[in-house]
């Protein structure tokens, strides 16, 4: 790889990294609760463009978010398990458009992406926020509450903008 390539993906991993922690905090009300809508999840979407980059940026972005959660102390498990929760999906986006971008791929992505952050969030997000819990908690606050936020931020959000960029993309070849 040249080192011009590789300037330009640490700029990009960088640049959304930035952007993630960034939108992350401007929306902090909606970003940390139980029924959270983290909008700044629409950019693990990019990696179905951009590839790599955005797949670590993503997972940087939301570790730095999750260090620093607006007016709590950071919680350890959200730190480790939220962000690898991030790059894993960001991942999964990866390997099923990058490279072979349509509709369809955006689509199914954007649900294999949202159903794993459901799955690993979900599942422990009651644990950090009630004194104890059942496994209804666990389907009720963890699934119930993250998955629709997921689908607003990744299935309709983040799947517009890479359906956008990509036909810009096009535009310009």
């Amino acid at each position: 790889m040249s080192y011009m390539k590789m300037t330009q993906q640490i700029a990009e991993m960088s640049v959304i990294a930035a952007i993630y922690f960034v939108m992350t905090f401007a929306l902090a009300p909606i970003s940390f609760l139980p029924f959270q809508v983290r909008l700044s999840d629409a950019l693990i979407m990019l990696s179905a463009i951009l590839g790599l980059p955005a797949v670590y940026g993503v997972f940087l972005g939301c570790l730095f978010a999750n260090l620093f959660p607006l007016g709590y102390p950071p919680n350890p498990i959200d730190v480790v398990l939220g962000s690898l929760a991030n790059l894993m999906a960001s991942y999964a986006v990866y390997r099923i458009c990058y490279g072979k971008l349509n509709k369809l791929r955006v689509i199914l992505s954007s649900l294999a992406s949202s159903l794993i952050i459901t799955l690993i969030v979900g599942s422990y997000l009651p644990a950090l926020i009630l004194p104890s819990f059942s496994w209804w908690d666990v389907v009720w606050i963890g699934y119930l509450g993250v998955l629709p936020g997921e689908l607003i931020a990744q299935s309709i959000a983040g799947s517009t903008i890479v359906l956008a960029l990509a036909r810009m993309l096009k535009l310009r070849k």
